[in-house]
């Protein structure tokens, strides 16, 4: 895994004191993406473009050092991630006349865009951020994987575009605004994470998952270049279903496994992750190091972790959280690059500190829940709206705003979807902690609709014509990319250790996007297919155990280690009171602190959302 940064001149033509000066800024942007690649940094210009890569080693350990070239030097590429179907693609440009000098994946993307130009991406499978600048033409194209495996940020400066792996990087211009957008604030408040496209910041950006940006002169052009299957067939036997799973499966855990480094498998003993286990052990002759994260308090999987260990015989290694965690909680806030409320990156930081002792690479779980029907939050939306919802009338809703969507208005235009509105708001306010009602009087500005946000950004598409297939695609649209995915990612790299998610490969998404959703759920048992599929290769008491969130014990946390650094940042004259009423935080603080809701989530989860973006601000302005 790696980090990358990429400046980009608008007029072509650097002078050579401006270039002394862009190098200097360069270098800088890249020192802050160490932890990312910690084995090899580069840092050159090409023409009116700027191109850094720091390097963690997984393939081609001896040449495969970024940017790469193509024959004549005219193109230049940079990639953080993975091409997982480098092989194949090499065989191909081989044949049609392609000469390689290394034997990385990085290469192949050279001479895939010399043959097919921006229709390229479309040809990866793997995770990646990927810039690619041609001297030829003075194009940059900067693209993000799929499913949004890889950030890629980026912002516009009077003379340049700059894009890099991490908002960090850009901050290190001087330029760049550090005005925080309230939209920003109110979405982080709402969801524990700010999705893209937005950043915290107004300047600066997120590219969406499965885009790519184009770079011309002055002009930025962003586009999407994958759509997975638009058609909903639903016509397939659900044992076919499971047969061809099964077999995209392996593939996706087999060509995950291609490493020059040792690597293991990060095991909590739920389905998922249990799952790669199995197919791991089936295309890995060597033993698998699995991991596995625990705490003294009552969040505790181990037990079902070393049942799957066992049946494995995995080299396995087990993880105790203890009771002193205040500096890593302040340590991990302040390497991500913005408020990111999600606790779980505390365990996930941990568990990756300790793989990376022993391998560098780990394939993980995630995925499984978004595709398959993981969360009980499903079974609650199938029962807020039962029948189907007509293609058309979802388009005539998704034109609304949500506050218009009153039971009035949605049932004169359609009587099937008289419910609509409510069991999206449902959908929503079960995700939320702060919600949007509360927000209005929490917030000290205006803001624009969290809702409202939510519902008209579909980067994937809505696929399917009921509240299930809905739920799926705001998860694979927003909770997937900008909270699970950007937590393995930021905390990972922390650690220097670089996560595949075999559920992830497209492949599969696109398999489960073709799922009717009555064979992922069936009488009320989430992850039926999945289950179904796998009862060769796990226990029964791993399949059909109740699913346990990975978490952290947030409100014992608070009501103890934490409590008097909480107490410190959210005192009076705290930071956040820029944005956030007094009032509003001291009530967050006496419900907490004052009376017995401890059990209640969002009474400690606001808290911590507080005590974050107290500890961020701190941090970063």
């Amino acid at each position: 895994m790696c980090g990358l940064i990429s400046l980009y001149f608008k007029n072509g033509e650097v002078s050579q004191a401006v270039a002394a000066d862009t190098m200097k800024m360069a270098g800088s942007m890249l020192d802050t993406l160490r932890m990312r690649g910690p084995d090899d940094y580069r840092l050159v210009q090409m023409g009116s473009a700027f191109l850094g890569h720091s390097r963690l080693s997984i393939i081609d350990l001896q040449t495969g050092s970024q940017p790469i070239y193509n024959e004549d030097g005219t193109i230049a590429v940079l990639l953080n991630g993975e091409i997982y179907n480098f092989q194949e693609l090499r065989v191909e440009l081989e044949k049609l006349g392609h000469h390689f000098q290394t034997i990385s994946d990085t290469e192949v993307i050279v001479h895939l865009y010399e043959e097919h130009g921006e229709d390229l991406f479309s040809k990866l499978n793997g995770m990646f951020a990927i810039v690619i600048y041609d001297s030829r033409s003075k194009i940059l194209l900067a693209a993000r994987d799929r499913i949004g495996e890889k950030p890629l940020v980026y912002c516009e400066l009077p003379e340049f575009f700059a894009v890099a792996s991490e908002v960090k990087a850009l901050l290190k211009i001087p330029a760049v605004s550090k005005e925080i957008d309230i939209d920003s604030i109110a979405l982080y408040l709402n969801s524990m994470y700010v999705p893209a496209p937005a950043s915290i910041f107004k300047k600066i950006k997120k590219l969406p998952p499965a885009h790519y940006l184009k770079l011309v002169g002055k002009k930025q052009i962003i586009r999407k270049y994958w759509d997975p299957q638009q058609e909903i067939k639903w016509k397939w036997q659900e044992k076919d279903i499971e047969e061809n799973f099964l077999e995209l499966f392996l593939d996706a855990v087999k060509i995950r496994t291609y490493s020059d480094v040792p690597f293991g498998v990060f095991l909590s003993g739920g389905i998922d992750s249990s799952a790669v286990t199995a197919f791991m052990s089936k295309t890995y002759p060597s033993p698998i190091k699995t991991f596995t994260v625990g705490f003294t308090q009552e969040i505790d999987e181990r037990p079902y972790a070393r049942m799957v260990a066992d049946r494995y015989q995995t080299e396995h290694t087990e993880l105790i959280i203890s009771d002193r965690i205040e500096d890593v909680v302040k340590q991990v806030i302040t390497y991500f690059d913005e408020p990111f409320g999600d606790s779980s990156a505390i365990p996930t930081y941990l568990i990756s500190r300790e793989a990376r002792k022993h391998v560098k690479m780990i394939l993980t779980g995630d995925g499984g829940d978004e595709l398959f029907a993981g969360y009980h939050s499903y079974v609650d939306q199938k029962y807020q709206l039962g029948n189907r919802v007509s293609t058309k009338a979802y388009k005539t809703i998704n034109q609304l705003s949500l506050k218009s969507c009153g039971k009035g208005i949605l049932e004169g235009l359609y009587p099937r979807t008289a419910n609509f509105g409510r069991a999206f708001k449902h959908w929503h306010w079960v995700r939320s902690i702060f919600h949007e009602e509360e927000l209005k009087t929490t917030l000290n500005q205006s803001f624009a609709g969290v809702a409202d946000f939510f519902q008209k950004q579909h980067w994937l598409g809505v696929h399917g014509e009921d509240a299930l297939s809905i739920s799926y695609a705001f998860d694979l649209n927003y909770y997937l990319p900008d909270d699970l995915l950007k937590k393995v990612d930021m905390a990972s790299m922390f650690a220097s250790l670089e996560c595949r998610a075999p559920f992830l490969d497209y492949r599969l998404i696109e398999l489960s996007l073709q799922i009717p959703p009555n064979i992922k759920i069936k009488n009320d048992c989430l992850k039926s297919l999945l289950k179904s599929s796998l009862h060769n290769y796990l226990p029964s008491e791993i399949l059909y155990r109740p699913k346990t969130g990975f978490g952290a014990p947030v409100a014992s946390w608070l009501k103890n280690q934490l409590k008097e650094m909480t107490f410190d940042l959210l005192g009076q004259s705290c930071k956040i009171e820029s944005f956030i009423d007094r009032k509003a935080i001291q009530q967050c603080l006496d419900l907490l602190y004052r009376t017995d809701l401890i059990k209640d989530y969002r009474v400690s989860q606001k808290v911590w959302l507080l005590f974050v973006l107290e500890s961020w601000m701190r941090n970063y302005l």
